[in-house]
């Protein structure tokens, strides 16, 4: 097992949502070539693996090929975090971590890492990096901007809805040219459900999704790197 994973897009990107499909397809690539995908961790641990946080920085968008690398840190009790880089001929234009939990999939609720022993044992690069997703605090001045109800094809293979489109439909609202983005995943949404998208703007665009009784479904950041 190789402690990360390479691939290549050819067209660019021109977008924060872009970039993160591309981590996505990246982080479902090396979980396979691991022995830990979403197949495997169904079928021998009755388990799901879940995004719960993200934050992507970029310095550009690239505009031919590109490559995202990837790999794991060392699992703590409960959560999974993994690294990415992002890269084009000019060199490295950005890096990503993401934060994951397992949750059983019949009741939806968290499991500790180590009830499932081989992420204990799989290889991860030295140095390790540190750097921590801090808490995403959003303002008091949050205000109604639109209504999403979520379409069967924005479900992936967990059942939920996909973490690609909470940030596409997020991004809408945000400035054009943003190049940094903060997203925490609180509740799971599903196909038929309506979200109310609120917005504000302050050091930067701040969004939230809240489902129709009330819960907070997710919370992002978009803003520049000339932002605090």
């Amino acid at each position: 097992m190789k402690p990360t994973l390479e691939i290549t897009r050819l067209n660019g990107a021109s977008s924060l949502s872009d970039l993160m499909s591309v981590l996505e397809e990246a982080a479902v690539a090396h979980a396979i070539a691991l022995q830990i995908d979403h197949d495997r961790m169904l079928r021998d641990f009755g388990c799901l693996w879940m995004v719960v946080r993200c934050r992507l920085r970029v310095t550009r968008m690239p505009e031919g090929a590109f490559t995202v690398r990837t790999w794991l840190r060392k699992p703590t009790a409960a959560l999974s975090n993994r690294d990415f880089s992002i890269c084009d001929a000019q060199g490295e234009l950005g890096s990503a971590v993401q934060t994951w939990v397992l949750a059983d999939a019949a009741e939806r609720r968290i499991i500790p890492m180590k009830s499932v022993e081989p992420l204990w044992t799989l290889p991860t690069p030295e140095p390790e990096r540190k750097d921590a997703l801090r808490r995403l605090a959003l303002p008091e001045n949050m205000t109604v901007s639109t209504h999403w109800t979520v379409q069967p094809q924005e479900i992936d293979s967990n059942g939920h809805l996909n973490n690609v489109a909470y940030i596409r439909h997020a991004e809408a609202l945000a400035p054009k040219g943003c190049t940094l983005l903060e997203v925490v995943f609180d509740r799971e949404c599903f196909a038929g459900e309506t979200l109310t998208l609120e917005t504000a703007q302050a050091d930067g665009c701040f969004v939230r999704g809240v489902k129709e009784n009330g819960e907070e479904s997710f919370r992002a950041r978009f803003w520049k790197e000339n932002m605090q």
